[in-house]
């Protein structure tokens, strides 16, 4: 079923495809009565009073804080934090929308939405001329939990699945980058096939490194890198993988021998890198993650500024520079490299940039937009690690959805038992306090559990 956007300022599209006035009131109060809004009288009162609000041209005052004030009579001089209880009524609203559309409201051709971010709601006008609207509508519901559970099945053999399928994998290009990259390839292979073989197999080798704390999956990568250096010891990408590789593992390795010879070695392979090619933003991102498992957070995003100069549209660079970003507390940067990486992204493979939006979400108070990212980054097949569900039962806690964050503590528990989770963050973060501020909110899921 083709549908038209229809936005609250009059200027964005043609008054003909707007909905009346009437129209709106008509389709809230069918919302307002529905089961799924029954005994919801402060979602009923607050949808209500931004559809009001829009109504009468006062789009501009709809703001958390008005919100606040004006629904549930609460002034931000009365301590706590007001607005914390719209984030999370937000939060409620949304999901119970999309339930009354795919339920008692599935006939509406007039729906009412409150998209994340904001609290302005938008009008969307369904055709009743085509079927395609069963699966729009499906997708666009999906729950959690079920996408949690279908990722966590397949994960054992996601490997496999990456390995024969997408094997080109790269860098979103353009059609002349893609010619030009040929053109490279009939060169190489005219010229020197092994050293082709070799190219090959490192581009193949790339986008497998995500997620990246999965060890088992970084040693077969590592053994791609390595084997891209046997064929061909003059080619940089093979010596450049390598040492991302290895310190990737480095991280995951406790303090001793195995991982200083780890550290050390992800050391040469990035020099050699940089020595065979210093004009190349992979050889110079290589080095930033050696530095990131050194724990050497400034040179790690020096580095990883100097590749993203020299690789601007690289995409495996730019995700990168999101996750230092991330762990060394930038989480400004973090969120503009995510997003960079989202623009760049015309495949939608398996990258971390929308994991990354939703974890420095978190950490700057924005818990509802980081939980919505995390689904949605669940929804679309993106990475899935011990990391990023610890994140998004953090989330749940925090917004005060304590049943949702027990049940994804215990998928966290069932698909990663014993996984070291405080270590981990431990570890990863520049700043403990960081570490703490997801620690403490799984703490006390604990303690709930533990308590019942």
């Amino acid at each position: 079923m083709p549908t038209r956007r229809l936005h609250a300022k009059p200027d964005v599209d043609p008054a003909p495809t707007r909905p009346s006035e009437a129209e709106i009131r008509q389709a809230l109060a069918a919302i307002l009565e529905s089961p799924e809004f029954e005994g919801a009288e402060r979602l009923q009162s607050f949808l209500s009073y931004v559809v009001e609000k829009l109504l009468v041209g006062k789009s501009d005052d709809i703001r958390a804080k008005s919100i606040a004030e004006d629904v549930y009579g609460r002034s931000l001089d009365a301590g706590g934090d007001p607005m914390a209880v719209v984030r999370v009524d937000a939060g409620r609203m949304r999901r119970r929308l999309a339930n009354y559309y795919s339920n008692s409201g599935k006939d509406q051709r007039l729906r009412i939405h409150i998209d994340p971010g904001g609290y302005v709601p938008r009008f969307e006008m369904l055709d009743d001329s085509s079927e395609k609207s069963q699966t729009q509508r499906s997708a666009k519901n999906w729950l959690p939990w079920a996408a949690i559970l279908a990722l966590l099945a397949i994960g054992a053999g996601v490997f496999l699945f990456l390995r024969t399928s997408d094997v080109s994998q790269e860098t979103a290009a353009t059609p002349a980058n893609l010619k030009q990259q040929q053109a490279v390839r009939e060169a190489l292979f005219s010229t020197n096939p092994t050293k082709l073989q070799a190219v090959n197999l490192a581009n193949e080798a790339r986008p497998l490194m995500f997620p990246v704390l999965d060890r088992e999956r970084l040693q077969a990568v590592r053994g791609m890198f390595e084997r891209a250096i046997s064929l061909d010891g003059t080619y940089f990408g093979g010596y450049a993988g390598s040492g991302q590789a290895l310190g990737i593992l480095a991280i995951t390795t406790p303090p001793g021998e195995e991982k200083s010879a780890l550290l050390d070695l992800a050391q040469s392979r990035a020099e050699k890198a940089l020595e065979l090619a210093p004009d190349e933003g992979w050889s110079h991102s290589s080095q930033a993650l050696v530095s990131f498992a050194k724990r050497d957070f400034d040179a790690a995003i020096d580095q990883s500024s100097r590749a993203l100069g020299l690789a601007p549209d690289d995409i495996h660079v730019i995700n990168f520079d999101a996750l230092f970003s991330l762990f060394g507390g930038a989480f400004e940067r973090a969120i503009v490299s995510a997003k960079r990486a989202r623009d760049s992204d015309t495949t939608n493979q398996r990258f971390p940039y929308r994991s990354v939006l939703a974890s420095a979400s978190y950490h700057l108070g924005d818990y509802q937009n980081s939980v919505d990212q995390f689904n949605e980054a669940i929804r679309v097949g993106d990475p899935v690690s011990a990391i990023s569900i610890g994140y998004l039962a953090a989330g749940y806690q925090r917004l005060g959805e304590t049943d949702q964050a027990r049940a994804t503590v215990l998928l966290l528990e069932q698909a990663w038992p014993d996984y070291p989770l405080d270590h981990l963050f431990r570890t990863l973060f520049s700043d403990p306090r960081d570490a703490e501020a997801i620690l403490s909110a799984l703490n006390e899921i604990t303690q709930a559990k533990a308590n019942q």
